[in-house]
């Protein structure tokens, strides 16, 4: 019944399947211009990154599905990356070339 359906001869069907999508490499940088203290979260990770005035971090997400995008949010103290899309992409964030951990910077809040 396939081959009537002409599935079975359609390129399409035959050299892609789900697991076959695309990989890709996805990266933003970040900079706080703000003259205060920021502190950056990845997300739904919960993990946090310290910034100050003119840091620069680069979040680099390797290796995920063409559905992967990031999403930016951002108050006065804070700023949210939110890896969404792919649910086994896990960026990796740096500064000068250097990777970061969750707690770089990590200040206590003052409140």
């Amino acid at each position: 019944m396939i081959g009537k359906l002409g599935l079975i001869n359609d390129p399409f069907w035959t050299k892609q399947t789900f697991s076959d999508m695309a990989k890709t490499t996805q990266k933003i940088r970040v900079t706080n211009d703000c003259s205060s203290f920021a502190t950056l979260y990845l997300e739904p990770w919960g993990e946090d990154y310290g910034m100050f005035p003119n840091d620069e971090f680069e979040i680099v997400a390797a290796d995920v599905e063409e559905t992967f995008y990031f999403h930016i949010s951002h108050t006065d103290k804070n700023i949210v990356i939110y890896a969404e899309g792919d649910l086994n992409a896990y960026p990796a964030i740096y500064q000068n070339g250097n990777l970061l951990s969750c707690g770089h910077k990590r200040q206590e809040d003052s409140n």
